[in-house]
């Protein structure tokens, strides 16, 4: 049996060359309270559908890398206390056996590559950790090997924005800004850092990740920044606690901290730029079918 398992609604939209969008789930097990991650899923999903792309839940479900889970299939997941959060170097453990777990960006990008999907949608990537740079997330290495884009608010508040920047640089993976010139925050408006490109229009993106597919080119972020009027302010995302924990819980228990000091504002920012991304990414999704590849444009 496949380690792999594509929900029939997202088998039959691939078939039929339609728009799909691929949502991480570490959000619904360690990112949100239980009744705000329910939330954020269904409003990911109804952003999706109504850019006209089908939301695809990745997640370790009943023992299966599951590409498609339904909204009941989420709450569910949501309900289990011994979901695991489920990264590249843990996922073949999390398989074979009737485990569930929540998937990171690294292991959504994995998962979407291998069911052929583009797009994913996210809040924030992780990066570099503060410190001597080496805590460094497995999304940035998943990035450079997959040909991904994932719409994002930038990496997490807690992250050293700027080494992540230049690591994904070298690792040559293009962060483009929507409509804006400057990374996002994740859930401040801007991170302060200059991005070398931008796109301002779906057409102009969906074109420059097809440029960058046809070059041989893996994984692109798509950097949207936070509305102003939902941001916190950078100042008061960086007077956070230093999580104590290492390794695969650190950035669940930084955001826990985050969620502790600054309450309630924090998860109404995160459920508006998740929601914002989704509807990006089912856009970017939609615009993409219309962009032939090098080789379609050779054959025709």
């Amino acid at each position: 049996m496949s380690a792999l398992s594509v929900a029939p609604a997202v088998r039959d939209a691939l078939a039929s060359n339609a728009a799909v969008v691929a949502l991480e789930s570490a959000v619904i097990t360690h990112g949100l309270p239980k009744p705000a991650a329910l939330e954020a899923v269904r409003r990911q999903w109804a952003a999706c559908q109504k850019a006209g792309a089908t939301p695809a839940v990745v997640a370790v479900f009943d023992g299966r890398l599951l590409v498609g889970l339904s909204l009941d299939e989420c709450a569910t997941l949501a309900d289990r206390d011994d979901a695991v959060k489920v990264s590249p170097w843990n996922l073949g453990a999390a398989l074979g056996a009737p485990r569930f777990g929540g998937t990171t960006v690294a292991t959504t990008v994995q998962a979407a590559a291998l069911a052929g999907l583009r797009i994913v949608s996210t809040g924030g990537i992780g990066g570099v950790h503060p410190g001597d740079g080496r805590d460094v997330s497995a999304d940035l290495s998943e990035l450079s090997r997959h040909p991904v884009a994932v719409v994002c608010a930038g990496p997490k508040s807690t992250l050293d924005a700027s080494a992540t920047l230049e690591r994904l640089e070298t690792l040559g993976v293009p962060v483009v800004g929507w409509r804006s010139s400057v990374l996002a925050g994740f859930l401040a408006t801007s991170a302060g850092l200059r991005l070398p490109s931008r796109a301002d229009t779906v057409d102009g993106l969906a074109q420059l990740l097809r440029r960058h597919w046809d070059l041989g080119g893996a994984g692109i972020v798509v950097s949207q920044p936070l509305a102003g009027e939902l941001a916190i302010p950078m100042a008061e995302l960086a007077a956070a606690d230093t999580a104590t924990a290492r390794g695969p819980q650190r950035t669940p228990a930084e955001l826990r901290n985050l969620q502790s000091r600054l309450g309630d504002r924090v998860i109404q920012a995160n459920l508006a730029l998740l929601e914002r991304n989704a509807a990006l990414a089912g856009s970017l999704a939609v615009a993409l079918g219309r962009v032939p590849t090098a080789a379609e444009v050779h054959r025709g």
